[in-house]
Protein backbone atom coordinates (compact mmCIF):
# COMPACT_ATOMS: atom_id res chain seq x y z
CA UNK A 1 0.00 0.00 0.00
CA UNK A 2 1.83 3.50 -1.24
CA UNK A 3 1.50 6.49 1.10
CA UNK A 4 -1.69 9.21 0.20
CA UNK A 5 -0.88 11.90 -1.47
CA UNK A 6 -2.85 15.01 -1.58
CA UNK A 7 -2.93 18.28 -4.06
CA UNK A 8 -3.24 21.19 -1.21
CA UNK A 9 -4.97 24.54 -1.53
CA UNK A 10 -4.36 27.63 0.73
CA UNK A 11 -7.15 30.57 1.65
CA UNK A 12 -7.05 33.97 3.83
CA UNK A 13 -10.20 34.98 4.78
CA UNK A 14 -9.22 38.80 5.03
CA UNK A 15 -11.94 40.03 7.35
CA UNK A 16 -13.02 43.67 8.12
CA UNK A 17 -14.44 45.34 11.43
CA UNK A 18 -17.66 45.50 9.97
CA UNK A 19 -17.26 41.02 9.29
CA UNK A 20 -17.02 41.64 5.53
CA UNK A 21 -14.06 39.36 3.72
CA UNK A 22 -12.25 39.48 0.34
CA UNK A 23 -13.51 37.70 -2.25
CA UNK A 24 -12.95 37.38 -5.61
CA UNK A 25 -15.03 37.49 -8.75
CA UNK A 26 -13.21 35.02 -11.41
CA UNK A 27 -13.24 36.44 -15.38
CA UNK A 28 -15.60 34.34 -17.65
CA UNK A 29 -12.39 32.17 -18.82
CA UNK A 30 -11.60 31.14 -15.49
CA UNK A 31 -10.25 27.51 -15.00
CA UNK A 32 -11.89 26.60 -11.97
CA UNK A 33 -14.88 28.92 -11.12
CA UNK A 34 -15.76 31.10 -13.93
CA UNK A 35 -17.51 34.48 -13.28
CA UNK A 36 -18.03 33.15 -9.77
CA UNK A 37 -16.87 34.74 -6.25
CA UNK A 38 -14.40 33.06 -4.34
CA UNK A 39 -11.80 33.77 -1.58
CA UNK A 40 -9.09 34.52 -2.07
CA UNK A 41 -6.36 31.75 -2.68
CA UNK A 42 -5.17 28.86 -4.53
CA UNK A 43 -2.84 26.07 -5.11
CA UNK A 44 0.45 25.44 -2.89
CA UNK A 45 3.22 25.44 -4.95
CA UNK A 46 6.43 23.56 -4.48
CA UNK A 47 8.75 23.90 -1.43
CA UNK A 48 6.19 26.23 0.29
CA UNK A 49 4.63 25.64 3.71
CA UNK A 50 0.91 26.39 4.31
CA UNK A 51 1.08 29.59 5.57
CA UNK A 52 4.08 31.06 3.15
CA UNK A 53 1.63 29.91 -0.12
CA UNK A 54 -1.77 31.58 1.71
CA UNK A 55 0.65 35.25 2.31
CA UNK A 56 2.07 34.38 -1.61
CA UNK A 57 -1.90 34.08 -2.87
CA UNK A 58 -3.24 36.80 -0.94
CA UNK A 59 -0.55 39.17 -2.19
CA UNK A 60 -1.02 38.00 -5.54
CA UNK A 61 -4.57 38.37 -5.89
CA UNK A 62 -5.48 41.50 -4.00
CA UNK A 63 -1.89 42.95 -3.70
CA UNK A 64 -2.36 42.92 0.04
CA UNK A 65 0.16 41.94 2.40
CA UNK A 66 -0.19 40.48 5.86
CA UNK A 67 2.42 39.71 8.18
CA UNK A 68 3.23 35.98 8.95
CA UNK A 69 2.44 36.27 12.63
CA UNK A 70 -1.07 38.29 11.40
CA UNK A 71 -2.30 35.24 10.11
CA UNK A 72 -4.14 32.75 11.98
CA UNK A 73 -5.48 29.27 11.29
CA UNK A 74 -9.21 29.41 10.85
CA UNK A 75 -9.79 26.03 9.13
CA UNK A 76 -9.02 22.51 7.23
CA UNK A 77 -11.39 21.21 5.04
CA UNK A 78 -10.77 18.35 3.35
CA UNK A 79 -12.76 17.70 -0.10
CA UNK A 80 -13.44 15.30 -2.97
CA UNK A 81 -13.65 17.28 -6.28
CA UNK A 82 -16.28 16.01 -9.11
CA UNK A 83 -13.56 14.03 -10.47
CA UNK A 84 -12.99 12.00 -7.34
CA UNK A 85 -9.76 14.12 -6.27
CA UNK A 86 -9.19 14.61 -2.96
CA UNK A 87 -7.74 17.99 -1.78
CA UNK A 88 -6.78 19.41 1.33
CA UNK A 89 -7.82 22.71 1.84
CA UNK A 90 -6.04 25.27 4.71
CA UNK A 91 -7.64 28.20 5.43
CA UNK A 92 -6.28 31.14 7.58
CA UNK A 93 -7.86 34.25 9.13
CA UNK A 94 -6.32 37.94 9.28
CA UNK A 95 -7.60 41.09 10.42
CA UNK A 96 -4.63 43.14 9.87
CA UNK A 97 -2.98 43.96 6.50
CA UNK A 98 -1.04 46.63 4.69
CA UNK A 99 -1.84 47.83 1.43
CA UNK A 100 -5.42 48.81 -0.53
CA UNK A 101 -6.96 45.46 -1.56
CA UNK A 102 -7.25 45.86 -5.46
CA UNK A 103 -7.26 43.56 -8.38
CA UNK A 104 -3.77 42.77 -9.10
CA UNK A 105 -4.59 39.66 -11.34
CA UNK A 106 -6.53 41.48 -13.99
CA UNK A 107 -6.29 38.34 -16.40
CA UNK A 108 -7.75 35.95 -13.85
CA UNK A 109 -10.49 38.29 -12.19
CA UNK A 110 -13.27 40.81 -12.79
CA UNK A 111 -12.82 42.31 -10.05
CA UNK A 112 -12.59 41.69 -5.69
CA UNK A 113 -15.52 42.34 -3.56
CA UNK A 114 -16.19 42.40 -0.14
CA UNK A 115 -18.52 39.56 0.84
CA UNK A 116 -20.44 38.94 4.06
CA UNK A 117 -19.78 35.17 5.29
CA UNK A 118 -22.93 34.33 6.40
CA UNK A 119 -24.78 35.11 3.39
CA UNK A 120 -22.13 34.92 0.66
CA UNK A 121 -23.62 35.69 -2.82
CA UNK A 122 -25.44 33.30 -4.85
CA UNK A 123 -22.71 32.70 -7.42
CA UNK A 124 -20.18 31.27 -4.92
CA UNK A 125 -19.35 27.47 -5.88
CA UNK A 126 -20.20 24.70 -3.32
CA UNK A 127 -16.60 24.79 -1.85
CA UNK A 128 -16.50 28.39 -1.30
CA UNK A 129 -20.34 28.26 0.38
CA UNK A 130 -19.26 25.51 2.71
CA UNK A 131 -15.48 27.37 3.98
CA UNK A 132 -17.57 30.64 4.69
CA UNK A 133 -20.26 27.91 6.38
CA UNK A 134 -17.48 26.95 8.50
CA UNK A 135 -16.08 30.00 9.61
CA UNK A 136 -19.50 31.29 10.38
CA UNK A 137 -20.20 28.36 12.23
CA UNK A 138 -16.43 28.40 14.11
CA UNK A 139 -16.03 24.97 12.42
CA UNK A 140 -12.42 23.86 12.47
CA UNK A 141 -12.84 21.25 10.28
CA UNK A 142 -14.92 20.28 7.61
CA UNK A 143 -15.01 17.79 4.93
CA UNK A 144 -16.46 18.71 1.45
CA UNK A 145 -17.91 15.97 -1.01
CA UNK A 146 -18.53 18.46 -4.30
CA UNK A 147 -19.77 14.63 -6.58
CA UNK A 148 -22.57 14.34 -3.87
CA UNK A 149 -24.42 18.23 -3.71
CA UNK A 150 -23.59 18.94 -7.32
CA UNK A 151 -21.08 21.61 -7.45
CA UNK A 152 -17.23 22.49 -8.27
CA UNK A 153 -14.63 24.11 -6.20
Amino acid sequence: MSAYLSPANVMVLVQRDDGRVLAVRHNKTSKTSPNQVTVVGGKLEQDEFVHEGALRELTEETGVHVAAEDLEFCQLVHYRDTDGVRVIGVVFTAQRWQGEPHNAELHKHQQILWIDPGNPPADCPPYTQQVLANFTAGQLYGPIDLAAIGGAA
